[in-house]
C-alpha cells in the first residue's frame, strides 16, 4: 500500500496584529480565506471535473504569484540617492545613473525593476545596490531559481526540446534561445572556475581518505563544426568499498572529468579530481586503461603509485583480432583460439601465452600474418605487468573498464552525441565540462556548486623576500680613449 503524502504548509501561522484590516489573520489563515473565496466563485460557474479543478488551482497559483511578486517588489520602495559601499573595496560610491530599468523573468512571472547605478573608480567596476539586495544574478534576464530550472532542462536535452518540454511543466513559455543563453552563461562561469574548487563544490572531499580508489580514463569521438570528428576524453574517479563474503569491491561516489580539448587540459582536470579525493593518502589505487600509451603516461604522471590494469576486454579483443588475421573470418577454430587466450589470461600466465603464440610462427604464410602475430606478442609483453588478473581479482579490483564506458554514455553521449548534432568547439568544451560537473554533483546540488566554485578566489602567491644580491667589489675603472663617456678625452 502506498504511503499518503501530505503537503506541508510553509505559511506563517502567527498573526502580526499590526492594526491593519488583515492584521488579525496569520499568513496561513489569510491564504485559506482567499482560497475559499476563489473556490466558491469557481464552483458557482459550474462544469467541474478533476482536470478543471487542477487547471483552476494551477492558474490561481500563477495569478496569485504574479500579483504577490509585483506587490512585494513595489513595497520595497524607491532607492535613495545616498552613496553606497562598493562590494569590492567598501568605499562609499555616489550614484552615477538613476532609475535604470531591468526586466527579470521569475517562476511567478516577469517584473520590471528600476534601480540606481553606482560606479567605483577605484575598482573600475559598476554595481547596482538593489540587485545586490535582491541577490539577482549579475547577468541575464532570469532569476536564480529560474536559471536553475532552465539549466536543468538545457543540460539534459536539446535547446529546442527543452523549451517545448518546459511548457508542459510551467504555464508560461520560454524560447530555445533563452535556454541557449542560460547554458552559455553558466558555461562561462564553469570555465572560469578553478578545477579543484569545482570538484570540491560538486562533491565535497572526504573527511578521511577512503580505503581504495579506482581511476579509469578513455576517449570517444564527437562531431564538431570546425574539425569534423574530435576526441573528447572522460575520466572517472570512484570509491572502492569491499564487497560482502569475498565479493569484488563495489564502486560508489564517482566524480567525473570531461574535456573536449588537449592533453594538458585533461591532465589538469583529472589531477583536480584526484586531489579532491586525497589520492596521495589512499593506500590502494587502481588505474584502468584500454592499452593506449597516453593512458599509462597519464597514470604515471598523476598517480605513480597506482596499480595499472589493462582492460581484460581489450586484451581479449586483441587476441581475437590476431586469430582472425591468421585463421580467417569464420574459421571453425576461432572459438577454440579465443577460449585458449581467455583461459591463459584468467590464469595470468602471460609467459605460456607468448610461447604458444611463438609456436604459431611456422604456420604464418604472409607478411600480414607475421605482422599480426608480432604486434600481439609485443602488446602482451608490453602490458604483462598490467595483466595479472588473478592477483587483481584476489585484491577485489575491477579488471574491466565498464565504469568509464558507462561514463561516456551518460556523461557525454546522452547529451552531445545525438543524431545530426554538430558542436562548435567553444560550446562543446563548455557543455563537456558542465555535463561532468552535473553528473558529479547531481541535479539538486549542481547549480549551487557552480556558484560556489565561481566565487572561490585564487589565493595570491606568498610574498617571499627576494634574496640579497652579491655585494659589489670596489674597483677603479679607467675610461678608454674611445669611450663615449669620456668624450672630451676622446676628442684629443
Amino acid at each position: 500500500m502506498s504511503r499518503r503524502r501530505t503537503t506541508k504548509s510553509t505559511a506563517n501561522t502567527k498573526a502580526p496584529n499590526d492594526g491593519t484590516a488583515w492584521g488579525h489573520l496569520s499568513d496561513a489563515d489569510l491564504l485559506k480565506q482567499v482560497a475559499a473565496e476563489l473556490a466558491r466563485r469557481r464552483v458557482a460557474r459550474g462544469a467541474l471535473d478533476l482536470d478543471a479543478i487542477e487547471s483552476f488551482s494551477e492558474g490561481s497559483q500563477q495569478d496569485f504569484g504574479q500579483e504577490t511578486l509585483s506587490a512585494t517588489v513595489a513595497a520595497l520602495g524607491p532607492e535613495d540617492s545616498s552613496p553606497k559601499p562598493c562590494p569590492k573595496c567598501g568605499v562609499p560610491v555616489p550614484v552615477k545613473t538613476h532609475n535604470r530599468v531591468r526586466h527579470v523573468l521569475t517562476l511567478a512571472g516577469e517584473f520590471r525593476l528600476s534601480r540606481n547605478y553606482h560606479y567605483c573608480r577605484r575598482c573600475s567596476a559598476g554595481f547596482y545596490p538593489r540587485d545586490l539586495e535582491l541577490k539577482l544574478p549579475a547577468e541575464g534576464e532570469v532569476s536564480d531559481a529560474m536559471e536553475r530550472r532552465i539549466l536543468d532542462f538545457g543540460i539534459n536535452d536539446t535547446f529546442e526540446s527543452s523549451a517545448e518540454r518546459w511548457s508542459i511543466h510551467y504555464r508560461h513559455s520560454i524560447s530555445s534561445n533563452l535556454v541557449r543563453r542560460v547554458v552559455d552563461r553558466v558555461g562561462v562561469r564553469c570555465e572560469a572556475a578553478r578545477e579543484l574548487a569545482l570538484q570540491r563544490a560538486c562533491n565535497p572531499a572526504p573527511a578521511e581518505p577512503v580505503p581504495a580508489l579506482v581511476v579509469a580514463s578513455d576517449g570517444s569521438m564527437l562531431l564538431t563544426r570546425e574539425d569534423a570528428w574530435r576526441e573528447a576524453k572522460v575520466a572517472v574517479v570512484a570509491h572502492l568499498t569491499p564487497g560482502r563474503d569475498g565479493a569484488p569491491h563495489e564502486v560508489s561516489s564517482p566524480r567525473f572529468a570531461a574535456i573536449l580539448g588537449g592533453k594538458v587540459e585533461f591532465s589538469s582536470a583529472v589531477a583536480a579530481a584526484l586531489a579532491a579525493e586525497r589520492a596521495d593518502e589512499v593506500p590502494l589505487v587502481a588505474w584502468l586503461g584500454d592499452g593506449a600509451p597516453s593512458n599509462w603516461t597519464l597514470a604515471s604522471e598523476l598517480c605513480p603509485f597506482a596499480i595499472q590494469i589493462l582492460d581484460v576486454i581489450h586484451a581479449l579483443q586483441h587476441g581475437n583480432d590476431c586469430g582472425k588475421a591468421l585463421l580467417g573470418e569464420g574459421d571453425a577454430a576461432l572459438p577454440l583460439w579465443a577460449a585458449r587466450i581467455e583461459q591463459l589470461l584468467a590464469a595470468s600466465n602471460v609467459d605460456l601465452l607468448v610461447r604458444e603464440l611463438l609456436d604459431c610462427l611456422p604456420f604464418t604464410t604472409t607478411d600480414a600474418h607475421l605482422g599480426a602475430l608480432d604486434d600481439l606478442i609485443g602488446y602482451y609483453r608490453t602490458n604483462e605487468h598490467r595483466m595479472q588478473y588473478r592477483r587483481f581479482r584476489e585484491l577485489g579490483l575491477p579488471i574491466g573498464s565498464g565504469i568509464v564506458e558507462s561514463a561516456h554514455r551518460h556523461v557525454l553521449q546522452a547529451r552531445m552525441k545525438r543524431a545530426g548534432q554538430r558542436w562548435g568547439l567553444v560550446r562543446g568544451r563548455r557543455m563537456a565540462r558542465l555535463r561532468a560537473a552535473y553528473r558529479t554533483a547531481g541535479p539538486r546540488r549542481f547549480h549551487r556548486a557552480l556558484r560556489e566554485a565561481h566565487f572561490v578566489q585564487a589565493r595570491p602567491p606568498p610574498q617571499r623576500p627576494l634574496p640579497n644580491g652579491p655585494r659589489r667589489v670596489n674597483r677603479t675603472y679607467t675610461l678608454g680613449r674611445g669611450s663615449p663617456i669620456n668624450r672630451r678625452n676622446a676628442s684629443i
